[in-house]
């Protein structure tokens, strides 16, 4: 290919090729990080192109708002001679695997001429001069979290398990628990406390922003949780939840209804900033799925419990701290049996949820599976169990029973979709962007996903895949307080579906267990 010169400010002039990534060529000299690696999340490799062509904005940079001279790197080929500006001022690099979303209007929690005196329905606390910020997503399988600035610069970030394996993998197992035992829930109460303890004394954090599901989160906060196991399931409250302990201030999101809790919050308001065309539907998929259908001056949203076999709840699933298979395809067939190629992270052990669904539509497509779920052929039998091998020299396959349990957890899913549409009036064509949040979606094959029913069948050019937003709404929060004042302003927007109450709802259910598009 040929030559082409990039000129830096106005003296440095590199040589590139055309067809290169910006971002790799400014990398590699040096010029900037690129914390995500390259994958167009963090927005932290900004530059501005003065002249010369380039490639056009990828739906990533359309999502942040990148649309014009202002570009990030990573997501730019050059196509001949440019001239390009660095911007000063970026924070020290930190690895990043969140999309950094800024608010459209700035109004921080933390006021920065009052020496860190945070404003707080109408009380003033003293966070401290140099305060650090802890953001939590307090999830049912991990806990992520990342440490920012007062200004939302993001310092640190990274996740570790949620420590109660032992009382169910799921939140209503841990809620029946609790709800049995007074001292099971002190005790849940207890160590939650303590890893976010631990978590914010290693950072020197003293203002913690939390967001999780409505069952987490109560733990967390130790209110009262019998309105979640009875109908109408109402959290104790909606309001933001303020706790004080020692030195610790902890701010909890407010909780939309029933099982969307404060994390989904997060999401919504995370959705709001992106550059993104209305009606748009927006599905965090988990162990508690969220999913919200965003109209002009509307907001449908419902929560549907998707289970465990999207993380761990199968034969031979794994969960990113393990390690395991993240990425699978058919390569071919041998003694009428599937051959599979596969890419894992640290050790093949297990086998992750976005491999799951590229699993299991190979096996569709190759006539493996029928669309009712049942193996059909090229499997081999375990204690009288049929049984799909991925890699029989390490025991990783997946079972009849587990085929069974993905269905139901796409189920889930697909027919919460297809209610929320029918109540909102709104039809897969009409759909303006599709953003799948939660680190689950951030591998996820979308052809795959959508050959399933996994998610609505649209134009890929309007699939993002954003991972997790519940940190990014926090960080909107802390940086416009409004979303934290004016919460039920949003709230009050927001229309939530009762999915087993909707006419029809069990046999949309049932339909939706063939593994067919939607």
């Amino acid at each position: 290919m040929s030559e082409v010169k990039v000129s830096v400010g106005e003296r440095l002039v590199l040589t590139a090729r055309i067809g290169d990534n910006l971002g790799v060529v400014l990398a590699r000299h040096n010029l900037i990080s690129l914390p995500c690696g390259g994958q167009g999340i963090c927005g932290l490799c900004r530059v501005k192109i003065r002249e010369g062509p380039v490639t056009p904005p990828t739906k990533y940079e359309r999502l942040l708002g990148y649309t014009g001279s202002l570009r990030l790197a990573c997501q730019t080929g050059i196509l001949g001679d440019l001239r390009v500006e660095l911007l000063p001022g970026l924070p020290k690099p930190v690895r990043l695997n969140t999309l950094l979303v800024n608010p459209r209007k700035i109004n921080p929690l933390i006021g920065t001429q009052d020496r860190g005196v945070l404003e707080l329905f109408d009380r003033k606390i003293d966070v401290g001069v140099d305060a650090r910020v802890l953001l939590l997503d307090l999830g049912t399988t991990k806990i992520a979290y990342q440490v920012v600035s007062p200004r939302g610069d993001v310092l640190f970030e990274d996740s570790v398990f949620t420590p109660l394996s032992d009382f169910g993998l799921d939140i209503i197992s841990r809620l029946a628990r609790a709800l049995e035992d007074k001292r099971v829930k002190d005790e849940i109460y207890s160590r939650l406390r303590s890893v976010v303890y631990e978590i914010s004394n290693n950072h020197s954090t003293n203002l913690i922003l939390v967001g999780g599901n409505s069952v987490m989160e109560s733990f967390f906060f130790n209110l009262d949780l019998k309105g979640l196991a009875e109908y109408p399931f109402r959290p104790a409250t909606n309001d933001v939840v303020v706790d004080r302990v020692g030195d610790k201030l902890f701010i909890g999101m407010p909780m939309i209804a029933g099982f969307l809790g404060g994390d989904a919050y997060a999401d919504l308001i995370a959705s709001f900033q992106l550059n993104i065309d209305k009606p748009y539907l927006l599905i965090d998929i988990g162990t508690n799925t969220e999913i919200f259908l965003v109209k002009d001056e509307e907001v449908y949203a419902t929560s549907t419990p998707s289970g465990p076999a999207f993380e761990t709840g199968i034969s031979r699933g794994s969960t990113v701290f393990q390690g395991g298979i993240f990425r699978a395809r058919i390569a071919g067939v041998k003694d009428e049996k599937p051959v599979f190629q596969y890419s894992y992270l640290g050790a093949p052990t297990g086998i992750l949820g976005p491999a799951l669904i590229s699993i299991l539509a190979d096996l569709r497509r190759g006539g493996f599976i029928d669309e009712g779920g049942r193996i059909v052929r090229g499997y081999k039998t375990l204690n009288g169990l049929k049984i799909l091998y991925i890699d029989e020299s390490r025991d990783l396959y997946i079972s009849q029973v587990d085929v069974r349990n993905i269905q139901k957890a796409i189920a889930a899913v697909k027919s919460g979709v297809r209610i929320l549409m029918r109540e909102a009036g709104v039809s897969k064509n009409a759909l303006k962007g599709l953003v799948i949040g939660g680190n689950f979606g951030v591998n996820l094959d979308i052809e795959d996903a959508m050959s399933l029913g996994l998610i609505p069948s649209v134009e890929k050019d309007i699939v993002v895949a954003a991972g997790n937003l519940v940190l990014p709404g926090l960080r909107v929060a802390l940086l416009n307080r409004d979303y934290l004042f004016d919460y039920k302003t949003i709230l009050e927007k927001v229309k939530t579906i009762d999915l087993p109450k909707m006419p029809g709802y069990m046999d949309l259910w049932v339909d939706s267990l063939h593994l067919t598009p939607l």
